[in-house]
């Protein structure tokens, strides 16, 4: 069983999960938490999804993570064609110094991770580095299943009409801060 703590917030597709983060993530860099991690903002062509762009938390650095049209360079998965260069950003993102207390934050695990896809790898290999704390971002109707294939055992959960402080503050005490 994993020992990491780790949080997750849920919530439905396109409720708020993404924007609960970046509430979240602009608290916790007001009080100097190490993280590393991405947040994935959706790029909307008349209110449909036709992609999304990948995001670092800490520079803001941002590349193209997958779209809707078909692209040479990419590769077709599910209904999205992924940008391999941006997977490479993102598992660079994930692959932290073991040694330093971090919070990784993925946004977000889902179909892709139960597949093995995207972030599977990365998201296994913070799980075996104990001293970090875990912030996901999972769809509600997904969160049981997540929680059973990375084997999570101590995951707090969040929904969307929590508080942010609460949240923040959970991290904190992990980095005793007061």
């Amino acid at each position: 069983m994993v020992k990491n703590k780790v949080i997750i917030i849920t919530g439905n597709k396109g409720e708020g999960k993404t924007t609960k983060l970046q509430r979240v993530v602009k608290l916790l860099k007001k009080e100097n938490i190490s993280m590393s991690g991405f947040s994935a903002y959706a790029d909307l062509i008349d209110g449909d999804r036709n992609g999304y762009t990948l995001v670092d938390i800490v520079s803001s650095k941002s590349i193209i993570l997958c779209v809707n049209e078909p692209c040479s360079t990419y590769e077709k998965i599910g209904r999205f064609y992924f940008n391999p260069l941006a997977i490479k950003f993102g598992q660079k993102l994930l692959n932290t110094n073991p040694f330093e207390k971090t919070l990784i934050v993925i946004d977000e695990v889902g179909p892709f991770e139960l597949q093995n896809k995207i972030w599977h790898d990365s998201l296994l290999h913070q799980l075996g580095i104990p001293q970090n704390i875990i912030l996901l971002i999972v769809r509600t109707k997904l969160v049981d299943e997540i929680i059973k294939k990375f084997n999570i055992g101590n995951a707090n959960i969040h929904t969307l009409s929590g508080d942010d402080m609460e949240i923040v503050n959970e991290i904190k005490m992990h980095f005793c801060i007061q």
